[in-house]
């Protein structure tokens, strides 16, 4: 029997990780089971277990998988060398992360994200992992808040740190607010922040 080629099991292998997603969404952590995960992918019990060893391998490539690839995507918004003002950074950023979840019609990445940091908070490999990724985010922000006020754009005396952790709140709580509420709109979300970043009395034409 010829060999599978690499792109073809690399397909296979998203094939069985875009079911474990699908699971995630409709049944949750705790009560999805490797059983559902094969019936979904549409493989063979020994072809998915070629790729993976059980569910935790599973779900542990679904999350840091997702995580790495938005990662990569919120780069060029947050490495910017002359970026926009707070309030556009920040929608440039929560647009590309919907952009994210709903490039694929069947699956609610962001519902599976908070299933994701449920099962990170019981796995040190998978817990260290997520820390890392958004210590960057958090990193990033203060990069740019640094940016901003050598280019005379921002508050001198503000802490970039203190600002950064507030921008990661932020991001990570449009993510909560999205999948747990159902809504979070990206426009209210700059009007919002510019209001907040205006000074009293002052209105943008």
């Amino acid at each position: 029997m010829p060999r599978i080629t690499e792109e073809r099991r690399e397909a296979r292998r998203e094939q069985v990780l875009q079911a474990a997603r699908a699971c995630l969404e409709e049944h949750g952590l705790e009560a999805v089971s490797m059983e559902m995960i094969i019936a979904r992918s549409g493989l063979s019990t020994g072809a998915v277990y070629g790729y993976f060893k059980g569910k935790n391998e599973i779900i542990n490539a679904v999350v840091s998988e997702g995580t790495a690839q938005l990662a990569e995507e919120l780069l060029p918004i947050l490495t910017n060398t002359e970026p926009p003002p707070l309030p556009e950074l920040v929608g440039q950023v929560l647009g590309a992360i919907v952009d994210f979840a709903t490039r694929d019609e069947h699956v609610n990445r962001l519902l599976v994200s908070i299933h994701g940091w449920s099962h990170a908070q019981s796995d040190p490999t998978l817990k260290a992992a997520t820390r890392y990724a958004y210590t960057r985010l958090r990193t990033a922000y203060a990069d740019s808040v640094k940016r901003w006020q050598a280019a005379g754009a921002f508050d001198a005396t503000a802490d970039p740190e203190g600002v950064a952790e507030l921008l990661t709140s932020v991001t990570l709580g449009f993510v909560a607010q999205r999948a747990l509420a159902g809504t979070a709109d990206i426009s209210r979300h700059i009007d919002a922040l510019e209001a907040l970043t205006q000074p009293s009395g002052v209105r943008v034409p």
